[in-house]
């Protein structure tokens, strides 16, 4: 039965509760010695950075992330801990409807010299003031373990600008256990509400307990790794040492039984791999680390053989899962899944599904694609409720809390504890199949709820559902639902069949329409219920149906495999049986070793070595994430639904793909496609041509194969050229032709299967060579631009197919740009219908940009910066740019919030992904080299919420970073009928690239990038295949044929 505990009483009942406790516990706390503090306890902030006013300077300044922290003994409260923590919903600190909830962190650490055998402490957080708005509940991680409470409203208004003195502390006690000799690692976060302000921050231990400073080095753990590492024909075992650095460069030693090596450390986090020979049996060895000649750790560890490594062993599902949009989950995800099943425990709202903070999970559903959600499936026991019930309080429905400790996401499995039900939870998957393994308590009647509407991103309507049982073992179904609340001109209209399949016979299955229970039945349909009210606090959802399968008491597992398409039960079937049934029977751990197999098969296109494993995380994760969010709709037959709703037939080898926009993804996808997958290249043109077949249209976003106009221009064009152009034609290029061509001569209509396709407001665009400023269209500039961009590659296709006169026009008409260059600003400006400028411009604020300003979109010249440059004049382009580099810098290269016009470069959205390459083009291919990489090391993390700060978007930001790490860039989107690579700042040392046998032949391209670190991120020379390169690009013919790029790396530039 569910804890209910303590969910009924007021908070203010709470804290008197707390601050009675708090007195009672500080008196014991007296006896105890003060082991360390931040900050005065004299009810005021004045002590501490920030302080008294400057909150809106909090992320600016590098707090709230893991880049800035505390350390005890060696940092100072008045510059490196700020007066203040922001909760997720401050707005001054990062939280915006688009943005989402923005989760800041202030780590501390400090070294325990001596731990007593007993003895708990106390941690003390005084704070000044609360915001009256709403007040957070505040978590301490110690160590890895939660501790929570919630404060108590202040009367300081949402804003921190005249705060008023409400003191409360929060006393947490923590128990020996939680802490250890060495460093330890405590983070404070706001997990709720708006901003805190601190008094000081105590902690009270034993008399015995002794600290020391631990100086410019933290040793976090040493450990032998759990794989081994194979190069050419030697085996090793790497000793694995977590460790951050303050400060100059230092070397690393690390002696395991007298053997030594050593390693350069550089300021930040790493986790160095020291490669010590394999070993082939259990053994206790002496460990020791030195840092400058300074022992630092010493202890004897275990090692023992271990399995080789694989490139999906470093792929970490969590990156980017706090904040994220409902594409990103740490689920079992094949390559282009159309099942994507993964835990759900966020409340419907923009970026909903799973969120790595919440605590607690409603179950497992199977689709996150943009504009679709469906079919969930939870284990529970105890009480019936058909209601997952909010995230702020599980008791409410079906939810239960998890044991945050046991979960875990891997490729091919994830696992979770939940804890209200005493049921442990396993996922995988194939393609278009999932298999659920539930561990059950025998003791009780468990059941498995199958709810067909529930929260997610978007609001969504379920207009009709059935149910069936077919035997004691398998059930079958489908779900009508609808979406139209996206903002979008386009209409989701999809049907998701299932069959579920059980390795338990069932004891019964029940299940609910509307607010209408029946507890034993065979069939659900909502045709057949009238709806009444007996159960409306408890049951009541406007248009739901779900059924629920019970298994009798005793029941110790069950497994479900699960079956989907868009097409019909029948296909459900069909995919279930010959991707799942027949070639893994009910073999879990086959069906994960299958995905992680197919994912290997990617990831080891790209060898990468450093000697720092999380570089190898961060690198691997993103390659992960670029191909996982996107999605195949057609079944393993080939049979597909269209726009129309119509079944069609299409080759099952070339299955047709669908996502949200593909807006921007010439400077992310397209190059990581052309290169390292060009057979999914090759699938999206397939699809295209498929929906143009279908619809008479291309499409420039097609989630569930329908077409959207979700943001603006024709995105697709891009993709299709430049594939063609890398030698990726496995494809009817004369239809292709006639259909860019109709797409970029046709004026834009609404579809008759939903949806609008063409370019907006392109009669002004054919008449004037742009898109004046008006009232219908909010992008008119940005249109402008990217209009002309997709009218050169159109140019460049025409051109290669030896369509001369269709080459000039659209080469013509790729010069529009310039009507609304002004020269005299230096900026693009909107341009009214008479050809005069719009008054009183602001390059930050003017209207016309989709979600950007002119700062922004006036470098979008892509197949034309000579052009740019020409215009501008290379002095102010370079100043100008590097300025704005300096200024989005303190932001992480992401406009925090919503204010995508305050800043003059956003990497967190797709209209600046170029910018840090454009100084190549101004021959300061240095800053390029600076930039790039001050971008990889900023805006790209490894944690839930820092791994993307902006919207990752289905796998475009990833695929940014795998390439910008490889040192590789095409400014045109390799459209060109020429493509070639830019040069940027490769951050491995090696990089062996294994190209593709169908499409380059299967050669092998290795850039050596020598002495590659976080500090020599300059090239100082470049040899390509033996010959000196004496420029940043090389054509992408040289690539393909194989060889070698030789770069010398060092930390200072070469101008």
């Amino acid at each position: 039965m569910k804890n209910r505990l303590l969910k009924g009483i007021p908070y203010q009942v709470l804290f008197i509760l707390a601050t009675l406790s708090h007195f009672n516990a500080r008196a014991q706390a007296d006896l105890q010695k003060l082991i360390w503090k931040i900050g005065e306890p004299d009810t005021a902030v004045s002590e501490f950075a920030l302080s008294p006013n400057r909150y809106q300077d909090f992320v600016p300044e590098g707090f709230g992330g893991v880049h800035r922290y505390y350390v005890v003994g060696e940092s100072s409260p008045s510059k490196d801990f700020p007066y203040l923590l922001p909760g997720p919903m401050d707005s001054f600190a990062g939280y915006g409807y688009w943005a989402g909830r923005a989760l800041h962190q202030l780590p501390v650490y400090f070294e325990i010299t001596k731990l007593p055998a007993r003895g708990n402490c106390q941690l003390h957080v005084g704070i000044y003031a609360v915001s009256s708005e709403e007040a957070p509940l505040f978590r301490c991680m110690v160590n890895g373990k939660f501790y929570e409470q919630q404060f108590k409203p202040g009367s300081s208004g949402k804003l921190p600008e005249n705060m008023k003195a409400t003191p409360q502390v929060l006393v947490f006690d923590i128990p020996h256990s939680v802490f250890r000799e060495g460093i330890n690692e405590l983070i404070f976060q706001n997990l709720t509400g708006n901003w805190c302000a601190f008094d000081a921050i105590q902690l009270y231990g034993p008399s015995s307990l002794q600290i020391t400073s631990p100086g410019k080095t933290l040793i976090h753990s040493v450990a032998f790794a759990q794989h081994e590492i194979r190069k050419e024909e030697t085996r090793s075992l790497p000793l694995l040492v977590d460790i951050r650095h303050r400060g100059k460069k230092n070397i690393a030693t690390a002696v395991v039984d007298g053997m030594q090596l050593q390693l350069p450390i550089e300021e930040g986090h790493s986790v160095l791999e020291f490669e010590f020979p394999a070993i082939y049996k259990k053994t206790l060895s002496n460990v020791q680390v030195l840092v400058g000649g300074k022992l630092i750790f010493s202890d004897q560890l275990e090692r023992m053989p271990s399995a080789l490594v694989s490139p999906s062993d470093y792929v970490n599902q969590f990156m980017g899962t706090s904040g994220s949009r409902w594409m990103i989950a740490p689920g079992p995800w094949m390559p282009m899944g159309m099942v994507k099943i993964a835990p759900e425990n966020e409340d419907s709202r923009w970026k909903a599904g799973y969120d790595y903070q919440i605590e607690n999970i409603m179950g497992f559903s199977h689709l996150h694609e943009w504009t679709m959600a469906g079919l969930l499936t939870m284990p529970a026991n105890g009480p019936l409720f058909t209601q997952p019930g909010p995230e702020s309080n599980p008791d409410l429905g079906y939810r239960s809390r998890i044991d945050k400790h046991t979960e875990q996401a891997s490729i091919g499995k994830y696992t979770v504890d939940l804890l209200d039900y005493d049921i442990r939870a396993e996922l995988t998957a194939t393609t278009r199949a999932s298999m659920q393994r539930y561990t059950l308590p025998a003791e009780k009647v468990n059941r498995v709820l199958i709810d067909l509407h529930f929260p997610s991103e978007y609001v969504w309507e379920l207009r009709d559902a059935q149910i069936k049982k077919v035997s004691a073992t398998e059930i079958e179904g489908w779900a009508v639902s609808h979406c139209s609340s996206t903002g979008y001109a386009g209409e989701q209209d999809y049907t998701l069949h299932f069959v579920m399949q059980f390795d338990t016979p069932m004891e019964k299955m029940g299940g609910w329409v509307l607010d209408r229970i029946t507890e034993n039945t065979d069939l659900i349909h909502k045709a057949t219920y009238e709806p009444s009210w007996s159960h409306y606090l408890q049951n009541f959802a406007i248009k739901d149906a779900g059924a629920f399968v019970q298994f009798a008491k005793g029941t110790q597992s069950v497994k479900i495999r699960t079956g989907i398409s868009l097409v019909s039960t029948e296909q459900a079937r069909l995919n279930l049986q010959k991707e799942m049934s027949e070639p893994f029977g009910w073999d879990f751990e086959a069906i994960v070793q299958n995905q992680k197999n197919a994912w290997n098969r990617l990831l080891s296109r790209v060898e990468v070595e450093t000697d720092d494993y999380l570089q190898k995380v961060k690198f691997y994760s993103n390659f992960y994430r670029a191909l996982s969010p996107r999605n195949t709709w057609s079944d393993v037959n080939g049979k597909w639904v269209d726009m129309n709703e119509k079944t069609q037939q299409t080759d099952p080898s070339k299955p047709v793909y669908g996502s949200d926009g593909y807006w921007g993804w010439h400077w992310n996808l397209v190059p990581f496609y052309n290169l390292l997958a060009p057979e999914y290249a090759s699938n999206w043109i397939h699809t295209y041509l498929e929906m143009y077949d279908k619809g008479g249209w291309l499409p420039i976003g097609n989630p569930g194969m329908e077409y959207f106009r979700v943001m603006i221009g024709q995105p697709e064009i891009p993709l299709i050229v430049a594939a063609y152009q890398h030698g990726i034609r496995d494809f009817d290029t004369d239809k292709m032709f006639r259909a860019m061509h109709h797409q970029q001569t046709a004026l834009m209509e609404k579809h008759p299967g939903g949806g609008q396709v063409g370019n907006e407001s392109y009669q002004y665009y054919l008449d004037k060579g742009y898109v004046p400023l008006n009232n219908d269209v909010q992008s008119y500039v940005s249109n402008t631009m990217e209009y002309a961009y997709q009218d050169w590659c159109f140019a460049q296709f025409a051109k290669s197919l030896n369509k001369d006169t269709t080459y000039r026009t659209f080469m013509q008409r790729s010069e529009n740009w310039r009507h609304i260059y002004d020269q005299e600003s230096g900026f693009v400006r909107p341009r009214k219908e008479d050809g005069s400028w719009y008054e009183n411009f602001d390059p930050f604020h003017a209207p016309g940009f989709c979600e950007s300003n002119s700062w922004q979109y006036s470098w979008y010249v892509p197949h034309n910066v000579p052009g740019l440059l020409q215009l501008m004049g290379r002095k102010q382009f370079v100043e100008r740019l590097d300025k704005a580099m300096e200024e989005s810098e303190k932001v992480y290269f992401n406009a925090l919030s919503d204010n995508f016009s305050k800043y003059p470069i956003n990497h967190g959205n797709e209209s600046n992904m170029q910018s840090s390459y454009l100084f190549n083009h101004a021959n300061a291919p240095w800053l390029t080299q600076k930039w790039t990489r001050a971008i990889q090391e900023k805006y790209y993390g490894l944690g839930p919420r820092d791994a993307y700060p902006g919207d990752e978007d289905q796998g475009q930001m990833s695929a940014w970073f795998v390439m910008s790490t490889l040192g590789l860039f095409q400014m045109d989107g390799g459209a060109s009928t020429d493509p070639h690579y830019e040069l940027g700042s490769p951050r491995f040392e090696k990089v062996t690239i294994h190209l593709s046998e169908k499409y380059y032949g299967g050669n092998t391209f290795v850039i050596e990038a020598k002495n590659a670190s976080r500090e020599n991120k300059y090239i100082h020379s470049a040899r390509l295949n033996g010959k000196k390169l004496n420029t940043w690009r090389f054509p992408q013919k040289e690539l393909i044929k194989g060889g070698k790029l030789v770069l010398e790396m060092k930390n200072r530039p070469e101008k």
